[in-house]
């Protein structure tokens, strides 16, 4: 039986009492486990030696997976790219291999790794400043088209578009027209070839809707795009596109750039 005692002071009163298992110790709280520690990152882009910036690249992220050194898989923590620092999670104690990657639309650069940093209890480990290698291009694709059932290039007495000339123009986020030289797939009707939009009015014939058009090296970021297909000498057909290019060597592809008749155009059909 346990032994009891306590005491009530009362007129001078006193009650005790005891039980079989008088004698042992009360029991002990747990021995406390090890105070986690943490990992503090830093991060910066580059490429080439030239310093970029997370919104040049548009990258939006920075993520990192903590592995302890002999094992699989281990914590996943993440950021804001534009951030530049980060301290991970709680961590208990020991040796870890820290795995960094960039991301935005896709991953940019990475993992990075620092390997066997060993992390004590309680501790904030700074761990070695991180460059991603980000390449400041991507490459762009599309396709276009237009409503006539015939296609782009047929005439428009077999109900095509009749485009007979297409001429592009890409400008960046500041309105600079940037020359830009595409690579044409082949078409079922049409052969492979380049176009090189060079910003003074250089055309290529037809392009059919089945025909992918692509740019590479094309410098991430906002863009717009003017396209037009002409008949003869009237700019019939046309289109402008905003969006924004990934970088990272990323391919970008936009929706098939529907052209639009204007039928108030001399020399261009009524609709």
């Amino acid at each position: 039986m346990r032994c009891i005692r306590w005491s009530l002071f009362a007129a001078g009163a006193a009650l005790a009492s005891c039980s079989d298992d008088a004698g042992l110790p009360d029991a002990r709280l747990p021995i406390d486990a090890a105070i986690p520690g943490q990992f503090m990152l830093s991060w910066s882009l580059s490429h080439g030696g030239l310093p970029q910036t997370c919104g040049s690249v548009g990258a939006t992220s920075v993520s990192v997976e903590l592995i302890p050194v002999g094992s699989a898989f281990g914590e996943v923590d993440g950021w804001s790219c534009s951030s530049g620092s980060g301290t991970t999670r709680p961590l208990e104690p020991g040796r870890y291999d820290v795995r960094a990657s960039v991301s935005g639309g896709g991953t940019l650069d990475g993992p990075v790794v620092r390997r066997d940093i060993e992390l004590g209890a309680g501790q904030t480990v700074a761990v070695e400043p991180i460059v991603f290698d980000v390449e400041p291009t991507g490459t762009l694709e599309f396709r276009i088209t237009t409503p006539a059932t015939g296609g782009n290039c047929a005439a428009l007495a077999a109900m095509g578009a009749g485009i007979t000339a297409t001429t592009i123009e890409l400008r960046d986020g500041a309105g600079t027209c940037v020359p830009t030289t595409f690579a044409i797939s082949a078409g079922a009707a049409s052969p492979a070839g380049s176009y090189t939009a060079d910003c003074a009015g250089a055309s290529y014939g037809c392009i059919d809707g089945d025909q992918t058009l692509t740019a590479t090296m094309v410098t991430s970021g906002s863009h717009t795009m003017a396209l037009t297909g002409a008949i003869g000498a009237a700019p019939c057909w046309t289109r402008s596109a905003q969006f924004t290019t990934r970088a990272g060597g990323l391919t970008t592809t936009l929706n098939p750039q529907a052209l639009q008749l204007d039928s108030q155009v001399p020399g261009c059909p009524m609709p």
